[in-house]
């Protein structure tokens, strides 16, 4: 079963969250910054995406991280495009309705190259849960998340 892993910007200012939940929101982040393309694209933008992608993917079991505050370096002009990715990421959730059942989130596991990662989903996950996930994001990239010690709870 995958782990939980802290997502982290400032110093001491992140989030835990369970590993295969975290990949399934990456995949919609992954579909945003592919719908707003990735041509001609500057190198710390694509290496935000594949961060997303690896993650997407199932390659950073029990190592996940995103590496906000090296790609991004607290630029603001970069942080504002990431959070225009995210953006469209909730709005590709919203799209989902109320939750992505077992089936589709099985489905979402083919994506997987490596086997040993894929996750048996037995649960719905709600797109609300989701949604507050990047909207965490979105508050760290603008300097308004002030916790470290959240743990991201998802209904069930």
């Amino acid at each position: 079963m995958p782990s939980t892993t802290y997502i982290s910007y400032e110093k001491n200012k992140g989030f835990r969250i369970r590993e295969s939940k975290f990949e399934i929101i990456s995949t919609f982040i992954v579909n945003a910054f592919e719908q707003i393309g990735l041509k001609d694209k500057p190198k710390w933008y694509l290496e935000t995406f594949e961060d997303f992608d690896e993650i997407m993917r199932g390659h950073q079991q029990k190592v996940m991280y995103v590496l906000f505050n090296y790609h991004l370096a607290f630029i603001p002009e970069r942080e504002s495009e990431v959070i225009e990715v995210l953006e469209l990421a909730k709005k590709l959730i919203e799209q989902e309705g109320e939750k992505l059942l077992p089936e589709k989130l099985n489905k979402m596991q083919e994506i997987k190259d490596w086997p040993q990662t894929q996750v048996e989903w037995t649960a719905p996950l709600y797109t609300d849960d989701m949604i507050c996930v990047i909207n965490i994001m979105i508050k760290m990239l603008k300097r308004e998340w002030e916790d470290g010690d959240y743990v991201a709870e998802f209904k069930y």
